[in-house]
């Protein structure tokens, strides 16, 4: 990474910062901590215009809104992976031409549902009226007459736990002139309608209160309950008609939710393009800006500034600077970088070994999945995916990254004999009476999984020696000879000296004595170097320490038995799998139910299997791996860039 700074001229900041955008190359950094030193404060201020940005964000509110509105009702299917459709310079420059017509249809949009909202609503107390009038349908009296000058009907409901004597003591308490009628019951509820003085009427409710009657105020309404329900329907009919009305509006505005979205994506482009001048320091005539250029990008940033008359200068990161990362690698190594990315990016200046791990992860990955018609099904579907759709960013890397692994699943499938666990011969057997299988290129693993522990200890081994390996150039490469002897080839010397006195003895006997005096010397030598840096007890200390790790690389190298145990549940799972589809025998009806077995059995070994060879592959290259040499904590390079959501313009 190159620090640029650069001055130029108020008029040309706009234009510039449009290029930048395509050219994706420069992120700007905060320059608010410049207005804190006095020089600095007295002779800019920080560059904003928070009226404008205000007025951007309320236009991607409502058009936004719009689109839901189109996603809700337009009736338009959504597709697998949304992607961003790709649009040259000359079809985005005619986007602000049609910015009028697309506010309205915008407005339009949002109205409709405003009113689509606001007839639902209806419907919705319309229901709720209905609902309080079904018990009372024999209630004959119109509603809006159902009192006099004199006298009063108050309805309401009587809890089952009261009765309707004790309804009549309470009224009875305050007037004995009054009729009391019972026009419906359910299990819950009573459904009373009560004639009685008006003048009783405050009194006998609050005595009804009592015994649980509750008062329902049906005065508002005109006619009688079933005239009300006679309405309620017709008006719900008309209100549903003009409902579908409007839901046809939307599905035929809908055709144009293009224009809306690439509308999103200008506003959106000029948002930030107000957002980035906060990050900018400015005078009444001249601007200051400072950023982060890759180093292969500088040539063209300089070739930027000096078409903007721009004065700037380009320096190395300071040390202590927070200097932002950005991955370097191409072609087929590029889409594992999402693995190094889900764990951290690593610190500035250090090593990046997606290189060196890809093939590792890819290789672990596939012997834990291990069967060769899985690794089809991950070739076809993530093969499908790369041609018919247009993904990027983590999305294409871990599509793609998925490809690779399905190839090595495949592989290994082959080499051990995995197609869909035993299918061939279970299918052969059950259903044609004879035994057909396809041999393993290597070895079956449940018939000799000792031999794939072996194998899975030693590719842990060799994967160990790498990561020291590396540990070993990053030591060289800053001097550090020292280190590298203390650090690395006693550690060598060390875990080889115990295999060949611990293990040796499987190939020769030959190898057991010189391996126990390799050991013995290189775990003093670890004691003895362990505590270099430090004084007094701490170098005993230490050097206890550094023997005591060895436990640490003993336990690194049986982690890779997982390799055995993932690729033995692969292919065990899809065994019985396949045994409990043949339970059923030959036959139609064996073949349906084998189908069916067969096909849920699968699925959920696929997807359990898969997943558990994502994760621990990627385990492995995390703690036993990474936790070598690896120094995380680098933060992404974030270059000022068009960060549209729908549309991807063009730059040539």
């Amino acid at each position: 990474m190159q620090k640029v700074a650069v001055i130029g001229l108020e008029k040309a900041k706009s234009d510039l910062i449009a290029q930048l955008m395509d050219l994706e190359a420069v992120e700007l950094t905060d320059q608010t901590d410049k207005l804190s030193d006095e020089v600095w404060a007295e002779n800019v201020i920080q560059d904003s215009d928070q009226e404008q940005v205000s007025y951007l964000e309320a236009k991607i509110g409502r058009s936004a809104q719009a689109l839901d509105v189109i996603d809700q009702y337009g009736g338009l299917k959504s597709p697998l992976f949304k992607t961003r459709r790709i649009i040259s310079r000359q079809e985005a420059s005619a986007i602000p031409g049609r910015e009028i017509e697309t506010e309205d249809l915008i407005a339009e949009l949002i109205g409709l549902n405003e009113n689509l909202r606001a007839k639902r609503d209806e419907i919705n107390r319309i229901d709720i009226d209905d609902l309080m009038f079904q018990p009372w349908q024999a209630y004959d009296v119109p509603l809006d007459q159902s009192s006099t000058e004199s006298m009063t009907t108050v309805m309401g409901v009587l809890p089952q736990a009261f009765t309707a004597d004790q309804v009549e003591k309470a009224i009875a308490a305050v007037t004995d002139l009054y009729v009391m009628k019972q026009v419906n019951e359910d299990k819950a509820m009573r459904y009373l309608a009560i004639l009685l003085p008006r003048e009783c009427e405050e009194q006998a409710l609050n005595e009804l209160k009592d015994v649980g009657f509750q008062h329902l105020d049906m005065s508002s309404f005109h006619g009688t309950v079933c005239e009300n329900i006679a309405r309620n329907n017709q008006r719900k009919e008309q209100l549903q008609s003009e409902i579908d009305s409007i839901l046809s509006q939307i599905v035929k505005l809908a055709e144009r939710k293009n224009d809306i979205e690439d509308y999103q994506d200008l506003l959106t482009i000029e948002l930030d393009k107000q957002r980035t001048k906060t990050k900018l320091l400015k005078t009444d005539k001249a601007f200051f800006m400072e950023g982060w250029v890759p180093e292969k990008c500088v040539p063209k940033v300089r070739e930027l500034l000096d078409a903007n008359g721009c004065y700037y200068e380009f320096r190395d990161p300071l040390e202590g600077e927070d200097v932002p990362v950005a991955l370097q690698n191409k072609g087929f190594f590029k889409p594992i970088e999402a693995i190094t990315e889900m764990y951290s990016l690593p610190s500035y200046g250090t090593f990046d070994p997606t290189t060196i791990y890809s093939l590792w992860y890819i290789c672990f990955f596939g012997m834990m999945f291990s069967d060769a018609c899985y690794g089809l099904i991950m070739i076809a579907v993530c093969g499908l995916l790369l041609k018919k759709f247009n993904l990027e960013g983590t999305t294409y890397k871990m599509v793609k990254g998925f490809f690779y692994c399905g190839i090595s699943t495949f592989f290994w499938g082959v080499m051990f004999g995995g197609w869909f666990g035993n299918l061939i011969e279970v299918v052969s057997e059950t259903f044609f009476g004879k035994t057909i299988s396809i041999e393993p290129i290597l070895f079956d693993p449940l018939d000799d999984p000792l031999k794939l522990l072996i194998i899975s200890l030693g590719l842990g081994v060799a994967h160990i020696f790498l990561a020291l390996g590396i540990k070993a150039y990053i030591l060289l490469k800053d001097g550090k000879v020292v280190d590298f002897l203390c650090d690395v080839v006693l550690w060598y010397t060390t875990i080889i000296g115990l295999i060949m006195w611990l293990g040796g003895g499987a190939v020769s006997e030959s190898l057991v004595t010189p391996g126990k005096w390799i050991a013995i010397v290189s775990i003093a030598g670890l004691a003895l170097t362990g505590g270099r840096d430090r004084k007094g007890a701490g170098k005993l200390v230490g050097g206890f320490s550094n023997v005591y790790s060895i436990t640490s690389y003993l336990s690194d190298i049986l982690s890779y038995a997982r390799i055995l145990a993932l690729g033995l549940a692969t292919g065990a799972i899809a065994q019985v799998v396949n045994t409990m589809g043949s339970l059923a025998g030959g036959g139609v009806q064996g073949a349906i139910i084998f189908i069916l077995v067969f096909l849920f059995g699968h699925l959920l070994n696929f997807a359990i299997n898969a997943l558990g060879a994502f994760i621990h592959s990627a385990r492995l290259q995390y703690v036993e791996f990474f936790g070598k040499f690896y120094e995380d904590g680098g933060e992404p390079f974030d270059p000022l860039r068009k960060r549209t959501k729908y549309i991807k313009i063009e730059n040539n």
